[in-house]
């Protein structure tokens, strides 16, 4: 049985409070169409979706319904080019509801799946209510998670590339670190504003240090104090050949390809903490940067480990080590689990070679999302599954400035050939005709003027917020569910408990904090009496606050004693 650490215990114990507070979940039509419900909006989740709907035709037995908490498809593989401003933004996006019309689409977060009663519980609209999403077949399609836990800072310092938040934020980031650099006098500063470390040689590393060279390269004409000389990049690798997913050959050829731009090689260690300003490596070597971005720490996605322990189902083993997916048997269909199907990253899927599991690529992962929507629709007209069956074509990796390596067929090719190879391939396998004429003319555009230099942080975070609320508007509700804690800025609000007036609040005081101490609903509705301004903490901040300061949980608790003297039992948080 997997082993829990007692943060994701108490994940488990808080979706289980969830799943009693679901709306609609034991509502249910007996003659009503089977429902296939499918969790994530990714190359698995969109492709079979796609398919089960062309399956299906005009039938109106069967409701298809997609749960994404976003309303988009990214294609990853050109998130590198974004990042490097080559492509943007929006051509490497559609709209789900485009891609899938005949599906039902909900966009929402997925927080627990309630296999007693089959119903998938998420949060929707701005997220202050639970609903319940029934179904009959159940696809997971969720992809990995980024966690950097391992690695003290990293989460905090470092930059990632997995969404097009990530490459947008990166690319900005870079050209930030030019202009400073641009004007920095201290040495030191202006060698750390101009390195640029990558960690992880797989294919998102390389090819994101492969575009980020081009971009810096191209826009140092335009930053007439900074020498060329100066600009450092590193990639950081624990073994010691790039690309392994490759042929030795290959992962030669690219080193030996980026060696020659002036990539430095850190080989055969890993990232053990990050800073602001340094990475620290395993092999006790220190490396002074302002630029760090971490392709590696991919983790098991948390729901798919919460139904794993929940339900009994089978997790998969590679080298005698759970893993976090699902295994699967040859159809896609969860081992001993009728009704529950599992694609691509989050599926434990026998390889047609006989040899451990199909890899976690997007090309295997739309022909696992045919298959399986096959045979979902086999298993309904209670008719043969098929096995699934699928030989890689090949795997190909852009290394930038019109340069790349791949196999194709059994045939290895580098360098200009190998990148119109890449760039034509991955042309056709973008969906939607507009957004391949959109990025063809990024792509030749790209070849005749420089790349954009605009510094746009149209994705800077906000940690607090204030707000503002005009006389008698409630600022929570009942029942909805905690996400916020605030702190009264200006003005004084009522609190209510059906039509009793339990407190008045004003300036200083603060309220929300019993539903996210407690992962409870909100108990009693809170409405501005006059003009009201809130400073507002997200729940994952104010958490954050609490655990990490015992004399602010010991207020909190002590808070709460006094507000709810029946409610509270003698633990703390932390």
């Amino acid at each position: 049985m997997t082993k829990f650490d007692q943060h994701e215990l108490e994940q488990l114990r808080a979706a289980s409070r969830e799943l009693a507070l679901a709306k609609g979940a034991t509502l249910r039509l007996p003659n009503g169409p089977t429902r296939v419900v499918i969790l994530g909006g990714g190359f698995a989740g969109v492709h079979t979706a796609k398919y089960l709907t062309s399956m299906l035709g005009h039938r109106k037995d069967v409701e298809v319904e997609l749960l994404s908490e976003e309303n988009y498809f990214v294609f990853q593989p050109l998130l590198p080019e974004v990042a490097a401003g080559g492509i943007a933004a929006t051509h490497v996006v559609n709209p789900i509801r485009e891609l899938v019309p005949g599906v039902r689409f909900r966009c929402c977060e997925i927080r627990s799946v309630d296999l007693q009663r089959k119903c998938v519980v998420v949060s929707q609209g701005e997220g202050l209510e639970l609903v319940g999403v029934q179904y009959d077949h159940l696809v997971f399609c969720l992809g990995k998670v980024t966690s950097f836990e391992r690695m003290p800072g990293v989460a905090e310092h470092a930059l990632a590339m997995k969404d097009l938040s990530d490459a947008f934020r990166l690319r900005n980031h870079v050209v930030r670190c030019l202009e400073l650099a641009d004007i920095e006098l201290i040495p030191e500063r202006k060698r750390a504003l101009l390195t640029f470390v990558v960690a992880g040689g797989g294919f998102s590393g390389v090819e994101t240090i492969g575009e980020l060279h081009e971009l810096v390269e191209r826009s140092l004409k335009y930053f007439p104090r900074i020498d060329k000389k100066e600009v450092r990049f590193q990639l950081i690798h624990s073994q010691t050949r790039l690309l392994p997913e490759m042929p030795e050959g290959l992962g030669m050829a690219a080193r030996k390809i980026l060696e020659k731009r002036g990539v430095e090689m850190v080989l055969g260690t890993q990232v053990r903490a990050a800073s602001r300003e340094n990475v620290y490596l395993t092999d006790d070597r220190v490396i002074p940067t302002r630029t760090f971005i971490c392709t590696v720490g991919n983790a098991p996605n948390p729901i798919v480990k919460r139904t794993i322990l929940e339900g009994g189902f089978t997790e998969a083993k590679l080298n005698g080590r759970e893993i976090g997916v699902f295994e699967t048997d040859g159809m896609l269909q969860c081992l001993g689990k009728p009704g529950y199907w599992a694609v691509g990253d989050c599926a434990g899927v026998p390889s047609p070679t006989g040899k451990g599991f199909c890899p976690p690529t997007a090309q295997f992962a739309v022909r696992e999302a045919k298959a399986c929507a096959r045979n979902i629709l086999a298993t309904i007209d209670r008719k043969p599954m098929v096995t699934f069956a699928f030989k890689a074509l090949g795997v190909l990796a852009s290394l930038g400035q019109r340069s790349a390596v791949a196999q194709v067929l059994g045939i290895e090719l580098t360098g200009f050939v190998a990148w119109f190879m890449w760039r034509t391939i991955y042309l056709f396998k973008l969906p939607g005709f507009v957004r391949r004429l959109r990025v063809a003319l990024d792509w030749t555009l790209d070849l005749f003027f420089p790349r954009d230099i605009t510094q746009m942080d149209g994705f800077r975070p906000r940690r607090l917020n204030v707000h503002h609320y005009e006389p008698g508007e409630a600022i929570v509700r009942k029942g909805q569910l905690g996400r916020e804690f605030y702190i009264i800025l200006k003005g004084s609000v009522e609190v209510l408990a059906g039509s009793t007036l339990v407190a008045r609040l004003g300036t200083g005081e603060v309220f929300g904090e019993r539903a996210l101490l407690e992962d409870k609903p909100r108990a009693a509705t809170v409405c501005a009496l006059g003009e009201v301004d809130l400073l507002v903490m997200s729940r994952s901040d104010f958490r954050a606050m609490v655990t990490s300061f015992p004399v602010l949980n010991a207020y909190f608790m002590n808070l709460l004693r006094e507000r709810h003297p029946d409610a509270m039992g003698p633990h703390g948080l932390a």
